[in-house]
């Protein structure tokens, strides 16, 4: 076991922050800091129990599970450098920083590796993808937060989709959901979206109105039409107090409660104009505290599982 390990819980947003630093702002999501935030965690941890390779092989299978997000490679090039100066900045005792010396060639190694997509060769995109991607080109525009935010949970839902063993087919579905969920926010005042402040009633009242105004906006688009249900309904709770229906557990289909999960998680350790993103560890029991009441009890539990894996 090496020194106190500290050091790494008192620093963690500021070396959260250094870590995804360079990396291009495009690539940049809170996925990949999510990462960024496992990275630190597990050096730690490595520290403690002297077991570095482990934390190797946990590279390995991070960049191949994201494959698709170049983020990740990209912060674990130089993770271990980066690390190592913030270290020697703190005078940390060499006992701490020597380590970074020696995983620096395995780790870049494990990043500049070759992966595969498992995706079917020459695969194009299909006029559904087309007119999403269309209707996110809006939202960006309109409120580029919103559109990294749809982005996110749109990843959230593929792999809830995965860990409750849909197909894929059903999986598709979900993460296209995810994706436009909030895309009625693109009719929502920016005075109200950017608010840096907690809403009047009036103006949550508008600011809720985006799920009736989502579903409008896909229902006439026979492309788009199938994903009305879950985009009114994301805001509606196991309970009943939701809106704007007010509908019950029985009235919500799984694609309905995977996006409510998918994005109340998200929205908590995103960031906000009006208060820090929380913690993935304090999100999860925010979630946990509030299944069978806001969230799905299964889903919540899946949510759990597919953040450990991260």
């Amino acid at each position: 076991m090496i020194g106190s390990t500290a050091v790494f819980e008192r620093g963690h947003d500021e070396l959260t922050a250094l870590l995804t630093s360079e990396i291009p702002v495009a690539e940049r999501t809170l996925m990949v800091e999510l990462v960024a935030a496992g990275f630190i965690d597990g050096y730690a941890a490595a520290c403690r129990s002297g077991r570095f390779g482990e934390l190797v092989t946990w590279i390995d299978r991070t960049c191949r599970a994201h494959a698709d997000a170049p983020g990740v490679a990209a912060l674990f090039r130089d993770a271990c450098t980066t690390l190592e100066r913030y270290l020697a900045r703190q005078r940390q005792d060499d006992a701490l920083v020597a380590p970074l010396r020696t995983l620096d060639g395995p780790v870049r190694a494990v990043a500049a590796k070759a992966r595969r997509l498992a995706l079917v060769p020459n695969e194009q995109l299909d006029e559904i993808d087309a007119a999403i991607n269309a209707l996110l080109v809006r939202l960006d525009c309109v409120d580029p937060l919103t559109a990294e935010h749809s982005r996110a949970v749109s990843a959230w839902c593929g792999r809830l989709a995965r860990r409750l063993s849909l197909s894929d087919t059903e999986a598709t579905f979900v993460a296209r959901c995810g994706m436009i969920h909030d895309i009625g926010k693109i009719t929502t005042p920016k005075e109200i979206l950017f608010a840096p402040r907690s809403l009047t009633d009036e103006e949550w009242a508008i600011m809720r109105s985006h799920t009736t105004a989502g579903e409008r906006i896909v229902r006439d688009d026979e492309r788009l039409a199938g994903f009305r249900v879950p985009i009114r309904s994301h805001h509606e709770r196991i309970d009943g107090r939701g809106y704007p229906d007010n509908l019950h557990a029985d009235e919500l289909d799984l694609a309905t409660r995977i996006v409510s999960v998918a994005d109340s998680f998200n929205a908590m350790i995103g960031r906000r104009p009006y208060r820090a993103p929380m913690l993935p560890a304090h999100a999860l029991e925010q979630l946990d505290a509030n299944r069978d009441k806001q969230f799905d009890r299964e889903i919540v539990a899946a949510m759990f599982e597919v953040v450990r894996e991260l």
